[in-house]
């Protein structure tokens, strides 16, 4: 599993575009939520995959998912499934988590839902097709370790600075980026030997 392939797609100049085109708000939006939720997703996504009475429907959800064609993630969006992307979000994140997700990102929560909404199949896919093959033990295994022992959020922070440099000004803190600018290279590292 390329964990570094899921991240780089989600945040990559596309699909903030895509995904705010979705949602009806800005790149700069959607940067700030991603940031904010997708740590949270993927540890969603873990609780999921390791616990009993989810893990089997988890695997089947991801396997469907997995389908899906997202070679093309800005024709994806134009038709991702907002009520789909809602029904993730609930499995995924609770209610509270949600409006923390809304308050650490500065954005409304009604939008952070939208945004939400519109991410959530596009994340099911990419991670579907990430861990094909792997069996539901595997597949916790592999987003245990991911939550436990990689941070996400410096690694975020990074990705989104230099994906909201080459895109449009935003409201992003350049302390972000620029103080995480120089472990994109290792953590990428990491991510990589540890879940490939």
């Amino acid at each position: 599993m390329d964990a570094s392939a899921i991240l780089n797609t989600l945040v990559s100049k596309q699909s903030l575009s895509g995904i705010g085109k979705a949602a009806g708000t800005s790149t700069a939006n959607v940067s700030n939520v991603l940031q904010a939720a997708l740590p949270s997703l993927l540890q969603g996504a873990s609780t999921q995959a390791n616990t009993a009475s989810t893990a089997s429907g988890f695997a089947e959800a991801l396997s469907s998912h997995s389908k899906d064609d997202t070679s093309n993630v800005s024709s994806f969006l134009k038709n991702v499934d907002m009520e789909d992307g809602a029904k993730i979000i609930s499995h995924l994140l609770t209610a509270k988590q949600t409006s923390q997700i809304a308050k650490d990102s500065g954005v409304d929560k009604a939008t952070t839902t939208n945004i939400l909404s519109a991410v959530a199949p596009l994340f099911m896919s990419i991670l579907g097709q990430q861990t094909s093959g792997n069996s539901g033990n595997a597949l916790g295994a592999i987003l245990g370790s991911l939550t436990q022992n990689i941070n996400v959020t410096s690694l975020l922070g990074s990705l989104l600075g230099a994906g909201s440099s080459s895109n449009k000004p935003s409201s992003h803190k350049p302390s972000s980026s620029q103080s995480n600018s120089g472990k994109t290279g290792s953590l990428l590292s990491g991510l990589m030997g540890l879940l490939k």
